[in-house]
């Protein structure tokens, strides 16, 4: 029970500082994701350790709100959420926790808000529409480690066609004796089927 608590202590302030954050540059008022509700993404992700920096391939299968209009009435407004999720072709052991590798596999957790995808903001010259993942969580083995775990919120930022994904975040470390304090995370997705999506005023 101290673990969830602090977990959920944690994600609350999280949500918290991005908003403040992300205030200023929400102009959107309603977002329409027209299809489809079920998108699988597929790219590379690339870590900073420091002396250490490598790139895995990853992918995700995801489930969005379609087919209605979702009110930007806060901020990390919910869009959908990650579903299932997996890294491979790593040079270093390294997995996704709380994450079913394959859809029917059981549901994202632990936290009730975890592997949630939120609307931050939006570029309304270019379209782009910029989310988060809440509670994105992965365990890597570095040398030297039994193992380090990372947890936040992943930073992304989706292109107007819908079908590049691109991130840019940095995770602070969970658990993990002789890791980096935090871990920078940089990626490029892309969507299968594209996303038809709108960003309304």
């Amino acid at each position: 029970m101290r673990t969830y608590r602090a977990g959920t202590a944690v994600l609350t302030a999280l949500l918290l500082v991005l908003a403040v954050s992300g205030s200023a540059s929400a102009t959107t008022r309603e977002i329409l994701i027209e299809r489809p509700m079920l998108v699988a993404q597929r790219g590379t992700l690339t870590f900073n350790a420091g002396m250490l920096i490598f790139t895995c391939s990853a992918s995700f299968s995801k489930r969005l709100i379609t087919g209605q209009l979702i009110p930007v009435n806060t901020l990390l407004t919910k869009l959908g959420r990650m579903r299932a999720g997996q890294i491979t072709e790593c040079p270093y052991p390294a997995e996704l926790l709380n994450l079913p590798l394959a859809l029917g596999m059981g549901m994202p957790g632990p936290l009730p808000e975890s592997w949630d995808l939120r609307f931050l903001s939006s570029n309304l010259a270019t379209g782009a529409m910029n989310f988060g993942i809440l509670d994105f969580q992965v365990r890597i083995v570095l040398p030297g480690t039994a193992g380090c775990l990372y947890r936040g919120t992943l930073l992304g930022t989706l292109s107007a066609d819908g079908r590049v994904l691109t991130y840019a975040g940095s995770l602070p470390l969970a658990a993990g004796f002789g890791c980096p304090l935090a871990m920078p995370i940089n990626g490029t997705f892309t969507d299968e089927p594209a996303i038809t999506y709108s960003l309304l005023t």
